[in-house]
């Protein structure tokens, strides 16, 4: 079970973030997106899966053609939600089954299957931000190429 002031820090930190994104959110309307850009990365940079600050600095960054950038933000991204949804499962399933019987029953149906850890299915933002990194870093090579 969560401290209360655990879950109160974690409210107050999810304002913060919102926040910030209203504020981003304005300067992108006002035509500030450096302060946008600035707000976002603030955010991103917080270990707090948030997926509208991530959504709106990938376009920001796509519509500059900062495709570097974006690839930045997209590996972040996917990092960082894979990481939350491993630890949401963690704990919704921590008094059902113990961290290692997990692990060994995880281990199993993927070797079961036969898949590999690269063709897990991770719902999204995941899922879309890994075909977009993918596309990403095919642009990027083919820039570099030409």
């Amino acid at each position: 079970m969560l401290a209360s002031g655990y879950m109160g820090r974690n409210y107050q930190f999810a304002n913060k973030v919102e926040e910030r994104n209203l504020e981003a959110r304005q300067a992108e309307l006002d035509l500030d997106l450096q302060k946008a850009i600035k707000l976002y990365e603030q955010n991103i940079k917080e270990d707090y899966a948030d997926e509208f600050a991530f959504d709106r600095l990938m376009i920001i960054y796509r519509r500059q053609k900062e495709y570097e950038k974006e690839l930045r933000v997209l590996s972040r991204g996917i990092e960082l939600f894979q990481q939350d949804m491993n630890e949401h499962l963690k704990h919704a399933l921590r008094h059902r089954i113990d961290e290692k019987t997990l692990e060994q029953l995880s281990n199993a149906i993927i070797k079961k299957a036969g898949l590999k850890e690269k063709e897990l299915y991770y719902p999204d933002p995941v899922n879309r931000w890994m075909k977009r990194k993918l596309f990403v870093e095919q642009k990027l090579k083919g820039k570099l190429i030409n």
